[in-house]
């Protein structure tokens, strides 16, 4: 008995090129910014056994409307500050009247945490030694 076509791309494994991909198909194009890599979610995923077009599928399109009201939600003025600093003042302008936020790897991460909690958090880790003199 042949296997559907269906079956065939759901355990298709993840790669960077197939999450971008996928994040087209699921979330506004507002959202495709930036220079974030999908390389470095490839092992986030499989950390929480996310390893197929099917599994991913799953968890951002359980969580799109929940995100998609997350990356409308207002700035608060410290962060809006923050970001100007930081990005621009066009680029948050534009963020703020077109109503989102977040680039798509920030979305996949989004989901991680509200699906496994504080598990899913990922750090900037900076290794320090004692100083010596």
């Amino acid at each position: 008995m042949p296997i559907a076509a269906r079956k065939l791309r759901a355990v298709e494994s993840l790669t960077p090129a197939l999450l971008q991909s996928l994040m087209r198909k699921i979330f506004p194009k507002k959202n495709d910014y930036g220079e974030a890599s999908f390389e470095e979610l490839l092992p986030e995923l499989a950390r929480f056994n996310i390893k197929t077009r099917g599994q991913f599928v799953a968890l951002m399109t359980h969580y799109r409307k929940r995100l998609l009201r997350l990356d409308s939600g207002p700035l608060d003025s410290w962060h809006e500050r923050y970001y100007r600093s930081e990005l621009s003042d066009q680029f948050v302008s534009d963020a703020l009247r077109r109503q989102y936020w977040f680039a798509y790897p920030a979305l996949i991460r989004i989901a991680l945490e509200l699906k496994f909690s504080d598990k899913a958090v990922t750090y900037d880790r900076f290794e320090t030694s004692p100083r010596t003199t």
